[in-house]
C-alpha cells in the first residue's frame, strides 16, 4: 500500500546538517522511503520564533535546499504544487512532495510574502508553532490564549482562496476554532494524537476532533513518543489513537503525520519502519479498505478539495 505522511522536517534537518535527501543519517531519505512505499510526504521548512527578516531569511535557505534535492532525485521525488501533481507521482511511481511552512513568522505584518511564497510552490501552512504570534495564540498558552488575530484571520482566508492547506497542529484552542469559522476547505492537524488517551498540550481533546470531523478534516497520526502515552510509549500505544479516534468520529478523517527529524524519541524511530504499519494497523481490527484510507486515501480526498 502507497502511504501519505503529512509531517516531517527533514529539509530542516538537512539543510542545518549539509546532508542529502537520498541517504543520509537522520530519521528520513529516499532510500528508506521508497523501501517503505511513501507516495506522498509534506515536507515543513521550520525555524524557531523569531524577528520575521531573520527567520524569512533561514525559510528562503531551506526553500533552496528543497528545491536542491528535488532537482538531485528527479527519477525518485517531485513536487506537489495541485492535486493532478499527485496523480502524476502516482503514474510514475515516484515521491510527491508538498512543501509546508511550521510557524509563519516570516510572513511579517503584510501577506506579501505570501504570495511570493505561494509562487515559489508553499502549499501549506501552520500559522503558530506552540507559542503566540503576529497570526494566532500558539498550543503551550493557557486555556485563554485567545484566537486569531486580525492579521491571522485575514491570512486564513487569503489560504483558502489560494488553494493552501491549513494545518491547526500547534494552535491554540481559541485559534483552532476561530480557524473553522474563517476556513472553509477541510482543515489539517497534521501531526498530533487523542488528549483522552494522552493529555498532552498538542494532542486534541474529544470536543476539537468531533468539530474537526465536522469540517471535513483530517488528523495525522504522529509517532512523537511524548504525544503517544506517558507511560506506555509503544506500537500499540500509538495504535491506540488510531482506533479511539476511528471509533469516536470514524476511520475517514485519519492519517499519518510522523514528525520525522522533529523529535528524538519516536514511536517508529525512522521512516523505513512505515514499511511493517499496514500490517500493523490491521492487526488491531480495521480492513484493508480502511487501512488503505488511514494510509493513503484519505489525505487524497482531501488535497482534492484544497490544492
Amino acid at each position: 500500500m502507497r502511504i501519505a505522511d503529512l509531517h516531517c522536517d527533514t529539509i530542516s534537518f538537512l539543510q542545518q546538517n549539509d546532508l542529502n535527501l537520498d541517504c543520509n543519517q537522520g530519521q528520513f531519505d529516499l532510500e528508506r522511503a521508497v523501501r517503505a512505499g511513501i507516495g506522498l510526504q509534506f515536507f515543513a521548512m521550520f525555524t524557531r520564533p523569531d524577528e520575521p527578516n531573520r527567520t524569512l531569511r533561514m525559510i528562503l535557505q531551506q526553500l533552496q535546499k528543497f528545491y536542491q534535492e528535488i532537482e538531485a532525485n528527479p527519477a525518485q521525488i517531485q513536487q506537489v504544487r495541485c492535486y493532478d501533481d499527485i496523480m502524476a507521482a502516482e503514474r510514475t511511481g515516484t515521491m510527491g512532495a508538498l512543501l509546508h511552512l511550521e510557524g509563519a513568522e516570516c510572513l511579517g505584518h503584510d501577506l506579501d510574502i505570501l504570495y511570493l511564497l505561494y509562487r515559489a510552490g508553499l502549499r501549506s501552512i501552520g500559522p503558530t508553532w506552540n507559542e503566540r504570534n503576529q497570526f494566532a495564540a500558539g498550543a503551550s498558552e493557557a486555556e485563554a490564549a485567545g484566537g486569531l488575530s486580525k492579521l491571522g484571520r485575514r491570512l486564513v482566508m487569503e489560504m483558502d482562496q489560494l488553494g493552501m492547506v491549513l494545518d491547526l497542529a500547534h494552535m491554540s484552542k481559541g485559534s483552532f476554532y476561530d480557524a473553522l469559522e474563517y476556513y472553509r476547505k477541510p482543515v489539517m492537524v497534521t501531526h498530533a494524537n487523542a488528549f483522552s488517551l494522552c493529555p498532552h498540550p498538542r494532542n486534541l481533546d474529544d470536543e476539537q476532533l468531533k468539530k474537526l470531523a465536522d469540517h471535513g478534516g483530517l488528523i495525522g497520526i504522529t509517532q512523537v513518543a511524548d504525544f503517544v502515552s506517558q507511560e506506555r510509549k509503544d506500537y500499540d500505544a500509538m495504535l491506540d489513537h488510531m482506533v479511539y479516534i476511528a471509533d469516536l468520529i470514524g476511520v475517514e478523517y485519519l492519517a499519518l503525520g510522523s514528525d520525522f527529524d522533529g523529535a528524538d524519541d519516536m514511536i517508529i524511530s525512522e521512516v523505513g519502519g512505515y514499511q511493517f504499519l499496514p500490517e500493523m494497523i490491521q492487526n488491531r481490527g480495521f480492513t484493508a479498505a480502511e487501512t488503505e484510507k488511514i494510509l493513503f486515501a484519505n489525505v487524497l480526498y482531501a488535497l482534492q478539495q484544497i490544492i
